[in-house]
Order: C-alpha cells, then structure tokens, then sequence
C-alpha cells in the first residue's frame, strides 16, 4: 500500500516546532512512502533527530523543490524512525514501522507496540494545538468586542454568503486511505478563501466541514448595498482563484487515483435583516448571525450547481448596476421560501 506525507505550507517567520500531515505515518516494513512538497521552500528530509540536528543512516530524500515529490522505500527493522527537514530543523515528523498490516494487528498488539514507542508530543507542539483552539472568532469581531460600549446582540442588515465544495463527500470516499491529502487541501483551501473574505470586508462565522459561512456588511452604516455588492466581488474572485488552486491539487491527486475528480466552489448569497451578536450560555458563547435570511442563503447554496455564484431578489435588488445576472426560474419550491419564483446567477462584473 502506498503512503504519502505531504509538507504543508508552512510560516517561515516562526521558531516553533512545525509537523508534517500527518505528523506520525504508520507503515509495514518494506513499504513506501512519497513525501509531496506543497511548501515555497526547497525541502531534503533526513531520518534523525532534528533537536540536535543529527542525522541517521535510515534514509534520506535528497532535495525537494517546490511541487515535487520523493518516494523512499522504508526497510528498516527499527519501530520507529523520527525524522525531520535538514534545512528545516524545526519541522519534523515520524515513521512508526509496524510488524505486519495495522488491519491485521489486535487493538492490545497495536497498544503495546505504540506505548514501547516513544510518540511524546512537546509542550510546543501541545501549545500551539491549543493556541489554535482558541482561534475561534474573526479577528474583526475580536476587535469589536474589545470595546466595552459594544452593542452585544443587534438587528442589521447585512449579506451573508455560504460556500460549499461540490463532489466534496465523494472526495474524501476516493482518498479515505489518504486522509492527509484532503486535510492538507482543505487547510489551503481555507488559507485561500479567508484572505479574500476579509479583503472585501467580510467576517468568517464559521467553518462547516468544507463550507464557509461569512456576512459582509457589518460595519457599514447604509442600506446594506455596499455588503452585498462587496459579497459577490469577493465570491467572483474566490471563484476564479479556486479554479487556479484546484488545478494543483488534481495533478496531485492524478499521481493516487485513476478515479475521475470533479469538484468546484459553489455559493449562495442572501441579504437581509438578521440577528447577528453574541450568543450561547454559561459554558460556551459564539458571536453569530442567524434568522431567516441566513437560512435562504443556505438553500441558494443548495440550489447552485458546479461553480455556480446564486443571489436572492433581495441582494439583486442592492447589485443590479453592477453585475450581470441571468434570471433562473424556480421549478421546484424552495422549502420554507415557497413564495419565491426565481432567483439569479452572477456571471461578471458589468
């Protein structure tokens, strides 16, 4: 069975220890393993321990340019073999070689050979997991809350904008032997859509598996006409750049699988009243929006096709002169919005 690691993208301003996806890859004597550099920086793995930057005789990648990949047959009869990027000490990952197939172990066989291998996490590593944890709120609301005079709950008029990744299920059923590839991706999915949400003014709500929920609007003072209209430039350009960004991850995928991929970013746009502020209990509170025009956003998203961008009559209303819409007359009710016979597909700016 072949197993792949791939080098993420990782910060180059930053000292702590960094990981490979997946940080621990669990193989059988005797078995492969490609690493694929997604990173900007030439990379050379060496088995070894990269604290003290001492390399091993295990085996050795050579130098990985950007987009490229290695693969190293692992025939070592240790259970485990650290190792980490000799230009890069600071990343690092480790092999846990098993005796035969994972599938073909007990869960007591598998327990022992783990606990006799020595998988300590450092206090970096568990620090940063749970720095990242804490990142749960955009940094524009973080900085609105900080006010004390913040209005914690309100009613506003805003645009709110759901993105979801067709074919995204049977993607993940394609690589389910290969988890990493998909968690990689999508990380860099997120990497590129957020930048371009906030360039445009929006707030990211929440991730959703492969979804995004954002509003745009939220600091504005009008009638909501600058959110919608900042909503769809920014869907149009996160449209175009998905198209740019997927083409990497297809001729990466092709080196795995002969299956056919087919996948695009498809969005639903809605504007409207809405009640967007802090909300939840005792145990746990989340700045949000919600309301029925969040959930109209959502059924547009459903309705759109492949790379589809879909508006309601009330983000029309506020965008008109600026792009060009072709109308889609509804055949089938939109569940709870039965009133509604027609909505809009954006093609370009005007």
């Amino acid at each position: 069975m072949p197993h792949f690691v791939v080098i993420p993208r990782f910060n180059e301003n930053t000292t702590e220890i960094l990981y490979f996806e997946p940080r621990i890859i669990k193989i059988v004597k005797g078995e492969t393993i490609t690493w694929i550099n997604r990173d900007t920086k030439v990379h050379n793995l060496t088995s070894g321990d990269g604290s003290s930057s001492l390399p091993s005789p295990f085996f050795q990648t050579g130098s990985m340019l950007p987009g490229e990949s290695m693969t190293v047959k692992i025939d070592s009869n240790q259970q485990s073999i650290p190792y980490y990027c000799s230009m890069h000490p600071t990343e690092r990952g480790v092999i846990v070689i098993f005796p035969t197939p994972e599938d073909q172990m007990t869960e007591s066989e598998k327990s022992k050979l783990l606990d006799d291998i020595n998988l300590s996490i450092s206090d970096n590593a568990n620090q940063k997991i749970l720095t990242r944890l804490q990142r749960q709120l955009d940094p524009a609301i973080i900085e609105y809350l900080s006010d004390p005079y913040a209005i914690l709950i309100q009613n506003k008029v805003m645009t709110i904008v759901l993105w979801d990744i067709s074919n995204f299920s049977k993607l993940t059923e394609d690589f389910k032997d290969h988890p990493e590839l998909i968690a990689v991706f999508l990380n860099e999915y997120l990497g590129v859509a957020v930048p371009i949400i906030h360039e445009y003014g929006g707030i990211v709500d929440k991730f959703i598996g492969d979804g995004i929920l954002a509003y745009f609007g939220f600091n504005d003072r009008d009638d909501g006409r600058v959110g919608a209209s900042n909503a769809v430039l920014a869907a149009l350009k996160l449209k175009e750049s998905f198209q740019i960004f997927k083409q990497y991850w297809l001729d990466i995928w092709k080196t795995v699988t002969n299956v056919d991929i087919s996948i695009d970013i498809k969005c639903g746009i809605n504007t409207g009243s809405v009640l967007v502020g802090l909300m939840g209990s005792q145990e746990r509170d989340q700045f949000t929006v919600i309301g029925t025009h969040v959930n109209l956003a959502s059924r547009l998203e459903g309705i759109a096709e492949g790379d589809q961008i879909v508006i309601s009559q009330y983000t029309k209303e506020k965008v008109l002169e600026k792009f060009n819409l072709k109308t889609i007359q509804i055949t089938e009710k939109i569940k709870a919005f039965e009133d509604i016979t027609e909505y809009y597909m954006v093609q370009s700016k005007n």
